[in-house]
């Protein structure tokens, strides 16, 4: 296996403020409030490591894209993107298949992809499933990649999407994908949603920086 891992030694474990340093996106995918009515403004926070920039931006009633890419003087993070989306509209009833719905109509660009639901509870109070999508290899192509998806419902869904292309490898080899897995999925818990009443640290510090 000859996939590069994310970091060195030395920052196998992400936390906020280190390795790369971070921008909050606090007001990026904000909730618009309902006619007639004073409604709790629900925001996702979340932290992009410096050496993104931002290359995708559409902001629309019922949808919103943000999306990133990582620079290519960063090593530590190139070939990668992160795109946060916002859905407005009919909520579903079930977020699990909503979620695998949504990797699904991505499966074509892989051969052998293996997907796999890694958490699903409650962050923040709003229901959150999380699926990492492994990518042996693309057709014709000479790269796999690694997907990382968190879907968040509360006053209307969203998702954090993070994806790494990396060397094509075997699918038995996956396993020694294990640190890159580690490093995305430490940043993917930075994403969180935050509203007027939350009381995490996290969402406190966002709410007195606004």
């Amino acid at each position: 296996m000859h996939a590069p891992v994310p970091a060195s030694t030395q920052n196998k474990t992400l936390a906020r403020g280190q390795i790369i340093g971070f921008v909050l996106l606090c007001g990026c995918l904000s909730a618009w409030p309902s006619p007639g009515a004073r409604a709790e403004l629900v925001r996702l926070i979340g932290a992009v490591p410096h050496g993104f920039e931002q290359t995708q931006q559409l902001h629309f009633k019922h949808f919103k894209v943000d999306e990133y890419t990582a620079s290519a003087s960063h090593a530590s993070v190139q070939n990668t993107r992160i795109r946060l989306e916002q859905h407005r509209g009919s909520l579903p009833s079930d977020l699990t298949d909503t979620l695998k719905h949504y990797e699904s109509t991505k499966l074509t660009r892989c051969h052998a992809p293996d997907l796999k639901t890694i958490f699903t509870g409650l962050e923040q109070g709003y229901e959150t499933t999380v699926m990492l999508t492994v990518c042996p290899k693309q057709p014709n192509l000479e790269t796999g990649y690694l997907r990382f998806t968190k879907a968040i419902l509360a006053d209307a869904l969203y998702f954090v999407e993070i994806e790494q292309q990396v060397p094509h490898f075997n699918p038995a080899e996956a396993q020694k994908l294990h640190e890159t897995v580690v490093f995305w999925t430490e940043l993917l818990k930075q994403f969180i949603l935050c509203s007027e009443a939350s009381t995490t640290p996290a969402c406190r510090r966002a709410i007195a920086d606004d």
